[in-house]
């Protein structure tokens, strides 16, 4: 590993332990639940990022801030986990049903080398066409992560051929001002998550 790829993946590690703070704060024991139902989570957490659509079209933050967004940060050669948040957030959009129109649902992926926009587009229409998949230079990606604080980094596991990617997993749930609503662990369940979301809409 050179001197880049090191200093990047220390980077990551202190964004990915900056962000578990933030959850740790959230899920304080002495935080009322009628507060963390209608507070913002985070102040001062503003997700930017300038990126590519599963159309090949560069679209930024902007773009979805007509709707609140519910994000995940993950890649499409995931054997497991990215798949199965990917579906808990299509529960979720089906749980809320009709409210389901005011959420934008972004897959925004960890791994350009391989998740180009066409590879998104298709990996994306087993989950449901509302969803929307970005994706970038490495560059891009990296401002986004960093933006959002993920922590993610290549790594070398001999039960597969090519690399994987190792990275946090939470689900953020954004209003129309970016603002951070909810931030949710991949334990938590659909059902949860949608009736959390119910009461910010």
């Amino acid at each position: 590993m050179n001197k880049h790829k090191i200093l990047r993946t220390i980077v990551f590690v202190l964004i990915g332990a900056s962000l578990g703070l933030v959850w740790k704060a959230y899920n304080a024991p002495d935080a009322s639940s009628s507060n963390k139902k209608s507070a913002i989570m985070a102040p001062g957490f503003n997700p930017e990022f300038s990126l590519l659509n599963h159309d090949g079209k560069t679209v930024t933050a902007e773009n979805y801030n007509d709707k609140y967004q519910l994000v995940y940060f993950g890649f499409t050669f995931c054997p497991e986990i990215c798949p199965t948040e990917l579906q808990k957030m299509a529960n979720i959009l089906k749980i809320l049903g009709d409210k389901s129109s005011q959420i934008h649902p972004l897959f925004i992926s960890v791994d350009p080398t391989r998740d180009t926009p066409e590879v998104m587009k298709e990996y994306l229409k087993s989950f449901g066409s509302e969803f929307i998949g970005l994706t970038g230079t490495e560059e891009d990606v990296d401002k986004a992560m960093a933006s959002f604080k993920v922590y993610a980094a290549k790594t070398d596991d001999p039960a597969y051929v090519d690399y994987m990617m190792a990275h946090s997993s939470y689900l953020y749930f954004l209003n129309k001002d970016g603002d951070l609503l909810g931030l949710y662990r991949k334990e938590e369940t659909a059902e949860k998550i949608a009736n959390d979301i119910k009461s910010n809409l």
